[in-house]
């Protein structure tokens, strides 16, 4: 796999025939290897790098029977595409790779390897709105009733508190070291999107289960999460525990995922009277764009409250 060879590039600079497989030989997959040491150079996290890899990978695989240059790749090649994608996967995912592959080609653009880009007349696949769904009240306490006194399950509260209360990206949560967090200041220092460094603050139950958790351990690991192995707690890990934990408490409706942790957050935040800026901040928002979601889902449940009050049917016909 070409991301195979450039997340570990760094280590083999000062080696010209080690990075000889890097060289660009004017294929698809040569302009791919060339736009992935870029993001490599540009300090964009491994998971991003995958997610390009994997998603534009698999474009240039399809792409494959029809052209092997990037001149010769057509808009109809993306849009025969993107209609196979819309046949199995969900919209979201299908706008995901649309943007994947957007800017592939303003990269090659931009580099003057292409006059135009194939997309540059094509508009983004419509992704239909859909009302945030976070948890409840009773689903939080059902989570972390599941969570008992054994180092396992004092570190499973502590990780559904500490995004409960900061919105963390799972990345961002997965990525805390010990030297990251300030019991004194009760903030953590977190790494977002785009190599942007933030501080979010934890309140006093998310210290209280970090705290607990940590005078539990017996390591010298400096990362904040670790497995039942005593080794580092990688993001798949957490993502997973959460999924078991969701199956284990019988939630339902609801998606049982790091993100709804997230959504959550916003959502109580926007809700208990913050302002929408101190949330776009915190939950590490170049635009207010994604930050107005979660007033959209805070502005729906307010209203299915409030028309208990003004229904017209029930006050008509009372």
């Amino acid at each position: 796999m070409l991301l195979d060879h450039l997340i570990d590039v760094s280590s083999q600079l000062g080696s010209v025939p080690a990075l000889a497989h890097l060289i660009n030989d004017g294929t698809l997959k040569g302009y791919l290897a060339s736009f992935l040491l870029v993001c490599r150079v540009n300090n964009l996290s491994p998971r991003t790098m995958a997610d390009y890899s994997s998603k534009i990978g698999r474009f240039l695989d399809f792409c494959r029977p029809f052209s092997n240059t990037p001149g010769e790749v057509t808009t109809d090649h993306v849009r025969l595409f993107i209609l196979d994608l819309q046949r199995r996967i969900k919209p979201s995912s299908v706008h995901d790779y649309y943007r994947a592959i957007n800017r592939f080609f303003n990269w090659l653009v931009e580099e003057g390897d292409l006059k135009e880009s194939p997309m540059a007349r094509m508009r983004p696949p419509k992704v239909p709105r859909q009302i945030i769904t976070p948890f409840k009240p009773e689903q939080i306490e059902r989570l972390l009733a599941l969570c008992d006194d054994s180092l396992l399950g004092i570190r499973n509260r502590a990780i559904i508190l500490t995004f409960l209360d900061t919105g963390l990206r799972l990345a961002e949560l997965a990525g805390i070291q010990l030297a990251d967090i300030d019991i004194d200041h009760e903030t953590i220092k977190v790494m977002g999107k785009g190599a942007r460094e933030r501080l979010v603050r934890i309140g006093k139950q998310a210290q209280k289960a970090i705290l607990r958790y940590l005078l539990k351990r017996r390591d010298a690991l400096p990362c904040l999460w670790i497995t039942e192995e005593c080794r580092p707690m990688r993001w798949g890990g957490i993502q997973i525990m959460i999924r078991r934990l969701g199956r284990r408490a019988g939630l339902t409706n609801v998606r049982c995922t790091p993100h709804t942790f997230r959504h959550t957050f916003g959502t109580q935040s926007l809700g208990l009277g913050a302002d929408l800026r101190e949330v776009q901040s915190l939950l590490g928002h170049s635009t207010l764009t994604m930050t107005l979601k979660y007033v959209a889902t805070v502005n729906s449940e307010k209203a299915v409250i409030g028309h208990r009050r003004f229904s017209p049917a029930d006050n008509i016909l009372k």
